[in-house]
């Protein structure tokens, strides 16, 4: 898709089905056959690099014990959400997670944790549903390295959630959404202490490639993580995440010309 001169946005940014951005523009200056025209002469673009803006992907489940929850992409908006999840936090946890126990976030830190792409940068969040503001219990994300295959993995659950099968249940999120980016290679650093996590790294086929004294690096290959998360103890909420990408692909909204 060729585009030509940059756009000139005027005014409000919409929203639609809940916070779904979209951006209002004043008339259409890329040379694109991709672009949906909206009444009274406006229209908006959706580019590539932005596709998160319309990423409106939503996956309902249960956890061993129960509990009900809702899995969605990270968005910008999301900022105050992830500060109080880490904040919720553990000391160790947050250790184990960020090689330190600051229990504030520097905004540039933030900042970056919630600049989700869809293709180079993919997050997914776990809200609580029984309670009313939807706190996020769990975050996973992939970084990809520029013009590769190969992304870096993190994931972190707040530890009233742990042995409830939502570790597990996330890595089968960023595994259909790695495949679908065309995301080959996960590559994890833990430290050597964290014992659980090398575990689900392990359950997942990965392979500690590098050793750094109190620090490993996991390689994973996404296509045998496809194949081993059937055999998880966690089926029927796999099953709905499998279900649930199924219909994404079913549904793949086409751009009026």
């Amino acid at each position: 898709m060729k585009w030509g001169r940059k756009v000139q946005a005027v005014g409000r940014m919409g929203r639609l089905q809940g916070d779904c951005e979209i951006c209002v523009v004043s008339k259409m200056i890329a040379q694109s056959k991709n672009a949906v025209r909206l009444p009274q002469g406006h229209c908006f673009l959706m580019l590539r690099c932005n596709i998160w803006r319309m990423d409106n992907r939503a996956i309902y489940t249960s956890l061993k014990t129960g509990k009900r929850i809702y899995l969605r992409p990270i968005r910008p908006q999301d900022s105050l959400r992830i500060r109080e999840t880490i904040a919720n936090l553990s000391e160790r946890s947050r250790y184990y997670r960020f090689f330190s126990g600051m229990k504030k976030v520097p905004e540039p830190v933030l900042e970056r944790l919630v600049a989700v792409d869809g293709i180079n940068h993919l997050a997914w969040g776990a809200l609580d549903l029984g309670e009313h503001d939807l706190p996020a219990i769990g975050v996973i994300r992939v970084v990809r390295d520029p013009g590769s295959g190969v992304a870096e993995l993190a994931i972190a659950t707040l530890d009233a959630f742990h042995n409830t099968g939502l570790a597990r249940i996330l890595m089968a999120v960023i595994i259909c959404d790695c495949m679908q980016a065309g995301i080959e290679t996960m590559q994890a650093n833990v430290l050597a202490e964290n014992k659980k996590a090398r575990a689900l790294f392990k359950t997942f086929g990965g392979v500690c490639t590098h050793s750094d004294g109190a620090y490993l690096t996991y390689t994973l290959d996404v296509a045998k993580m496809d194949e081993l998360i059937h055999g998880v103890d966690i089926l029927e909420a796999v099953s709905d995440v499998f279900d649930a990408f199924d219909r994404f692909n079913a549904y793949k909204p086409r751009l009026a010309g």
